[in-house]
């Protein structure tokens, strides 16, 4: 992660307590492999999107005690010869060690011991979604549980306390996008990352800065939409009408062949290709680098 980026992150840092949701452990997956392929990589895909941002990771005390399988708890998993040192138990054990600043939240509980929680008819009092009412309503789950359902529905002292659940990568950096909390620049790099567009080499003269509020929104749903076709059907759409810019560009990409596509009929995006993706060079609102290529 760049410097930059840190710096974005402090600035506009969320500072989200997310609990690992131990009660979405029940045993649910047939066999240890199972639990890799279809539990383990999308729980370690949210703990790689949580260290984006400046959150921090609460587990109960006895967290390692709960079954992922019917005869296996998430203890002997980890201890596992065949498993304990694959690439996927490395990544959870970074991450966990990464996010988490204090061992366990139950030794400085702020549930009050005269209020009920219940989730779906169940006393759940002393659990992580529980607690999670106490602090910042949200927790991260394993799939394919009944606590795995988003939002996650705690009645507590018979009201109803909805909690953001994570069970799968984008779903934070969309809450937090909603809820104003990260910045246009924080947002585009963590909502795109891995995909079709590069937001790495952004030049700062036609940068994240000079988009205002009314043109994020425009320029966000057509990066959304350039994610999802292909590159045959971008050169061939109407709407982005994808083409060569002839003009002159931000210094520094001189005899790079750059490109634009159009996010309305006054703002355009420009970079260029570099394998299967584009990489963004800047932000064009005033519609006045078009008027010359």
């Amino acid at each position: 992660m760049t410097s930059l980026m840190m710096t974005l992150i402090r600035f506009w840092g969320c500072d989200l307590q997310i609990l690992f949701n131990e009660l979405s452990l029940t045993g649910q997956f047939s066999d240890q492999d199972a639990f890799v392929k279809n539990g383990l990589l999308p729980f370690v895909g949210v703990l790689k999107e949580m260290q984006l941002f400046t959150t921090q990771l609460l587990k109960k005390g006895d967290v390692w005690d709960n079954k992922i399988t019917p005869s296996n708890t998430l203890y002997s998993f980890l201890i596992n010869k065949a498993f304990r040192t694959s690439d996927e138990v490395r990544r959870l054990k970074s991450a966990i060690a990464d996010l988490t600043k204090e061992p366990f939240w139950d030794t400085d509980s702020k549930q009050n011991p005269d209020f009920t929680y219940f989730l779906d008819g169940v006393d759940i009092w002393g659990s992580s979604p529980a607690e999670a009412c106490e602090r910042d309503n949200v927790v991260v789950s394993f799939v394919a549980s009944s606590a795995s359902s988003d939002p996650l529905n705690i009645m507590r002292n018979e009201s109803n306390v909805p909690l953001l659940n994570l069970t799968c990568s984008g779903r934070l950096t969309e809450y937090l996008w909603a809820n104003n909390t990260i910045s246009f620049e924080l947002y585009l790099k963590s909502r795109f990352s891995g995909g079709k567009l590069d937001f790495t080499k952004v030049d700062e003269k036609m940068g994240f800065s000079g988009v205002q509020s009314a043109e994020q929104s425009l320029f966000i749903d057509t990066f959304r939409k350039f994610e999802e076709l292909t590159w045959d059907q971008i050169y061939a759409d109407k709407g982005l009408d994808y083409k060569e810019y002839d003009g002159g560009i931000a210094r520094g990409y001189q005899g790079i062949k750059t490109y634009k596509f159009r996010a309305s009929e006054k703002i355009r995006c420009h970079g260029y290709r570099e394998k299967n993706s584009f990489v963004v060079i800047g932000f064009e609102t005033d519609h006045k680098l078009s008027d010359w290529g």
